[in-house]
């Protein structure tokens, strides 16, 4: 169960003890007997894309031998899209004596850097922006980064992003961007989409949000402004509401895109391309076996993703009045009908 902020504080304040405030932000490993490893594993809001995520890694775990309930003792949380909370969490994951943190995104890998002393492992994925987490230094190699922290790196691909949209629309010129700048994921991938925009000749309309529910009223305004295509990059506040930016596509015949495989399946996303999030959970979980096993992080070195899966939606293309390249659908790795 998520928690608010102002209720995680109160509970907190009000001095409960730790069991029942980590009770409130999701499974606690206290409720059932500790067996082998505990891990807190925190990501930023229940949502398909992290939850996939950390999914891979427990399957990465349970391929070595660590089982949940058996050879491993899981906290899962997460922090109901809060930035504040993360902090929160980390620090009760620190009182409970976790032996090693998973941090699911850039926001929980930050208040894990905060946190955890250096002498609890720190694993991350779902991840575009370790650098600005003070997690070490690109690229990320042995001696670029704390001693203590490994994991992968996800920025997601939203060059690739744009050339989908210029793939479905060669004439493209102005394309809308919702996201919140506080993250300091969302400011990153940002960034990277202005230099790769401007680098085919688009401009980027942007909408500042604060939190999921401006996100709506944001795709309308961009929508009036006549925005040719809406993009997604790796934003908290968009991933919980993509869902209003796909209705306003839809009532508008405006093409969406996403970087995030599931959204595939909502009405009024037309492209995706972005990580495997199974695979990039699984290859962070592999990186931790080898932890658990004795490994020290400092031996071991960031690992880029560099697989992309490509999506399409024939059916959201004919409800909007677009027609997908025959090439574009046919490399495609899923088309929805």
């Amino acid at each position: 169960m998520s928690l608010r902020r102002r209720e995680f504080i109160a509970l907190a304040g009000a001095g409960l003890g730790s069991s029942l405030v980590l009770a409130a932000c999701g499974r606690l490993g206290g409720s059932k007997p500790r067996k082998g490893p505990l891990i807190g594993m925190l990501q930023m809001v229940d949502a398909p894309p992290p939850n996939l995520t950390r999914k891979g890694f427990e399957e990465a775990l349970a391929a070595a031998g660590y089982k949940d309930g058996e050879t491993v003792t899981y906290i899962q949380k997460d922090a109901a899209g809060e930035l504040p909370n993360t902090t929160l969490v980390m620090q009760q994951f620190l009182s409970e004596n976790v032996d090693m943190v998973l941090a699911v995104g850039t926001p929980p890998l930050q208040a894990a850097m905060k946190v955890m002393p250096a002498s609890v492992p720190v694993v991350f994925c779902y991840c575009s922006n370790p650098w600005g987490a003070g997690a070490g230094k690109p690229p990320g190699g042995v001696g670029q980064h704390r001693p203590n922290v490994v994991g992968t790196i996800g920025t997601n691909p939203v060059g690739e992003e744009l050339d989908l949209a210029k793939e479905v629309n060669p004439s493209i010129k102005r394309v809308g961007l919702i996201y919140n700048p506080g993250e300091p994921n969302s400011d990153y991938e940002a960034g990277i989409l202005r230099k790769e925009a401007a680098k085919r000749g688009l401009t980027i309309e942007a909408q500042s949000v604060a939190n999921s529910g401006e996100v709506l009223q944001a795709a309308q305004s961009l929508a009036e402004k006549k925005v040719e295509a809406f993009v997604k990059i790796g934003d908290y506040a968009t991933i919980q509401a993509f869902n209003a930016i796909c209705k306003v596509g839809l009532e508008n015949k405006i093409p969406v895109y996403s970087v995030d495989p599931p959204d595939i399946d909502l009405p009024g996303c037309l492209g995706v391309i972005g990580w495997n999030y199974r695979d990039d959970g699984m290859a962070a979980g592999k990186l931790a076996v080898r932890v658990l096993k004795g490994e020290s992080p400092s031996t071991m070195a960031f690992e880029p993703l560099t697989k992309t899966d490509l999506l399409v939606s024939q059916a959201t293309a004919k409800a909007i009045g677009v027609e997908l390249p025959e090439a574009l659908v046919k490399r495609a790795n899923q088309v929805v009908r």
